[in-house]
């Protein structure tokens, strides 16, 4: 798990955009309102969402006038359609001129590169496709949340950790949930991230059994290069072991810039029903001074927040990690539910993990992030909980750097905030086997007024303005939210 870590502004490079060079991009439609939910002057919620649901037919017209100018169709949602093309297509159909520009490598990007249009850059779409849609929005790259054989059992560290299968669920206060011998049976859980290599005994050995298929431009079911969604999915299955696990993988083996979308993943997640989506990437939504956050939403995400904001609507519990240092989005959206971190050491004393995130949101007003926290540790690295990865894998070999594991082992010791949103999202799987009918809003509601409360320390200073990072408190506060997860407290009330 990879904190934010301070860069210079995007540079554009001095060369033009390839041609052929591929494009992830996102199609929204004017609905009842007669405008996009990018048009609408109020902020979209789970209410107003769907009066922009596209009118019967209307967006299987756009769909064929897109394919006949070349795109292809890569995905499909409640709101909104994600095609595929080339430069070269888009700027001839939408009349504009692509500049190629350079992301930082001190994040973890889905691509080191995207293609968009320069401040200035010329808009003249196709008029006949305009009549048939609201607009089109290149995708951004979106941010990981990330730092031979592999064994069953992890490997011994010298310093304090968790083992994933018996201190996380004990320190969520799962353990008498398991004892009332429920652990989220009958309960569909969408996972999105790099990949979900179950074939490492962790899961094997364990009676771990998941489904995992592929997102737009994602290769092989069996593989997890990336390793970040393989660890991290470790921690549902602790916290819930027989939910009905759905890996929806990111990652392209052969290209580290080829690959999904989030808003690719989430149309996917979406074909399966599922009852939770959990979600351990972010955009940083930071202003150009690298300080503080932007002050509104970027409208290449509104989108995403239009099928987050429709799938919430339907049911669908959402959840997003806080960001570790990010200002993150989808995070910050209300209705989402934000989890942050507390690092509980070893004689229990609970405090606000600065490795975490916790920020007010200058785009959504009255939003604070985080609602609740999971477990996550501290600066500089996290190495909190030992975690099973694909062996040789980019965490494995990275990790063994700092966290006293071997390259090649099968094994990493982190966390993040990558790590406290699917114990979360777990956790809601258990509300929702006792009570179906709960909805989003009364499942957040049962969180916060059961969580324990975090009294010290602070989160991440990289996600405070004043760069101190907030402090945690007596009751609902800025580090921690409404504090740690109680799960056998929230299920009692359930």
């Amino acid at each position: 798990m990879q904190p934010f870590k301070p860069s210079q502004p995007r540079p554009a490079l001095d060369e033009s955009a390839p041609p052929q060079a591929e494009l992830r991009i996102a199609i929204t439609f004017k609905g009842r309102a007669n405008a996009g939910p990018t048009k609408l002057a109020a902020r979209l919620s789970s209410r107003s969402i769907l009066s922009f649901a596209p009118e019967p037919g209307e967006m299987e017209k756009a769909i064929e006038a897109l394919r006949q100018r070349g795109f292809i169709v890569s995905g499909r949602g409640r709101m909104t359609v994600s095609v595929r093309g080339s430069v070269a297509q888009f700027e001839h159909v939408f009349g504009t001129r692509l500049t190629p520009f350079k992301l930082s490598q001190k994040q973890s990007y889905s691509s080191d590169k995207v293609f968009y249009p320069a401040k200035g850059a010329p808009w003249n779409p196709d008029p006949s496709l305009s009549a048939l849609i609201d607009d089109a929005y290149i995708q951004w790259p979106h941010i990981y949340l990330a730092d031979p054989g592999a064994s069953a059992r992890p490997p011994s560290v010298g310093y304090y950790h968790l083992d994933v299968l018996k201190d996380v669920p004990a320190k969520l206060n799962v353990t008498n949930i398991h004892k009332e011998r429920q652990h989220g049976e009958g309960i569909r859980v969408a996972m999105i991230d790099t990949g979900f290599d179950h074939s490492h005994p962790f899961f094997t050995r364990n009676g771990f059994t998941s489904s995992v298929v592929l997102a737009p431009s994602a290769t092989n079911r069996h593989t997890d290069p990336g390793s970040h969604g393989t660890g991290e999915s470790a921690n549902v299955f602790a916290v819930a072991p027989k939910v009905t696990f759905i890996g929806v993988k990111l990652g392209d083996d052969a290209d580290p810039n080829g690959g999904a979308s989030i808003l690719e993943g989430f149309q996917e997640a979406l074909k399966h029903k599922p009852h939770v989506i959990t979600v351990s990437m972010c955009y940083d939504l930071r202003d150009d001074n690298g300080v503080a956050e932007l002050g509104e939403l970027p409208n290449g995400l509104k989108p995403l927040e239009a099928e987050i904001q429709a799938a919430i609507a339907s049911g669908i519990v959402v959840v997003f990690s806080a960001g570790n240092g990010h200002y993150a989005f989808p995070a910050s959206m209300p209705e989402v539910l934000s989890v942050g971190g507390t690092f509980v050491a070893e004689d229990g004393a609970m405090t606000a993990s600065d490795y975490a995130s916790a920020f007010t949101s200058g785009i959504y007003s009255g939003r604070h992030v985080p609602d609740v926290c999971g477990l996550v540790g501290m600066l500089p690295n996290a190495d909190y909980i030992m975690l099973p990865v694909p062996p040789g894998a980019e965490i494995d070999t990275g990790n063994a750097e700092h966290d006293g594991t071997t390259a090649g082992d099968g094994w990493a010791v982190f966390s993040g905030t990558s790590a406290s949103a699917p114990q979360v999202a777990a956790v809601c799987a258990l509300l929702l086997q006792k009570n179906p009918k709960l909805t989003p809003a009364e499942i957040k509601a049962l969180l916060v007024r059961t969580a324990i409360d975090v009294l010290d320390g602070s989160a991440s200073p990289a996600s405070d303005p004043e760069g101190l990072g907030i402090k945690a408190g007596p009751g609902i506060d800025g580090a921690t939210g409404a504090g740690l997860v109680d799960a056998y407290a929230a299920w009692q009330q359930a």
